[in-house]
């Protein structure tokens, strides 16, 4: 069976993870350099190997090299379709667009994708099947290494890193404002603790809620605040309309680098209805766009 990609599609998704959930994840280049190639291409090739498990399904009648530029080509959209759907649903949990959530999304659409395509691949025969096999890697590497010259390969690797390197640099550029990289409310419980889990889903107009928000960074100092919105908002498919919005309170935040605080507060919903959106947003100041948000969905009754 042809299944050498679909197991690298398994072994990058444990590296990431490796990388993310471990104090590795603190070193911003690596994590980027990982991360990057990973969400454009990686969820992307998966949903692409799930729906076309036969070989030149995407360029019927091609050379095998442009069946394989086609499929990733496909798959890069493939990555960018993930996202999107990974973040719309991420944006109706009490997690929000965090990076931690992100990745577990698109891993989770990764290898489910993978196992989809492993089982369409099985009923085919190996003729007709996508992908490459183990043998196909081992004599590429084998005529790479004794065919070509020692220089050509030292020149090729040495240019893959360079680019790997290069793609650090950019990304380290355009994502240097986001150093904050928690936010999340904690709800209290009947012993007056705060836990994960314990959010209001049902209040009174009037009735104090007590809940806690958390942000933490990690290399830069942050100086901002976080708003408290209760919303009433309609859903169309993807499109999410705020009808109507409450304040309910402000919370500045000052943090050292690589500090992490969870502020205890009390807000009293002011307009009943059923599922409203309470809503927090991060902001910088200075800044008019929210860094991050979460919500947490409630029930409110009159008084």
């Amino acid at each position: 069976m042809l299944a050498a990609d679909l197991f690298a599609v398994v072994a990058t998704v444990i590296l990431l993870a490796g990388i993310v959930f471990t104090p590795l994840g603190d070193i911003r280049g690596l994590a980027v350099v990982i991360g990057l190639p990973f969400v454009l291409l990686v969820p992307g090739y998966a949903l692409v190997s799930a729906v076309f498990p036969r070989r030149g399904d995407l360029a019927p009648g091609s050379a095998t090299e442009i069946s394989w530029v086609a499929r990733i080509g496909a798959s890069v959209a493939g990555s960018g379709i993930a996202l999107t759907v990974v973040g719309v649903m991420l944006d109706f949990t009490i997690w929000g667009f965090d990076r931690t959530a992100i990745v577990v999304g698109l891993s989770v659409v990764s290898v489910g994708a993978t196992a989809v395509a492993w089982y369409r691949r099985r009923s085919l025969d190996t003729a007709y099947q996508a992908g490459i096999g183990l043998g196909a890697v081992r004599s590429t590497v084998r005529t790479a290494v004794i065919d070509e010259s020692a220089v050509s390969v030292v020149l090729t690797i040495l240019m893959v890193i360079a680019a790997a390197g290069a793609v650090g640099v950019v990304a380290e550029e355009s994502t240097s404002d986001g150093s904050v990289i928690e936010l999340y409310v904690l709800g209290e419980n009947e012993s007056g603790e705060l836990t994960a889990g314990a959010y209001p889903s049902n209040a009174t107009v009037g009735d104090p809620i007590t809940a806690g928000v958390g942000v933490g960074t990690s290399t830069l100092s942050f100086d901002g605040y976080v708003t408290v919105r209760l919303e009433r908002v309609t859903v169309d498919g993807d499109d999410v309309t705020v009808r109507e919005s409450r304040r309910l309170g402000r919370i500045d935040i000052q943090l050292s680098p690589g500090e992490r605080t969870i502020r205890r507060h009390t807000v009293q919903p002011s307009m009943a209805g059923e599922e409203l959106r309470m809503t927090y947003r991060l902001y910088r100041t200075g800044s008019e766009s929210p860094l991050r948000q979460v919500h947490v969905w409630l029930t409110v009754r009159p008084a």
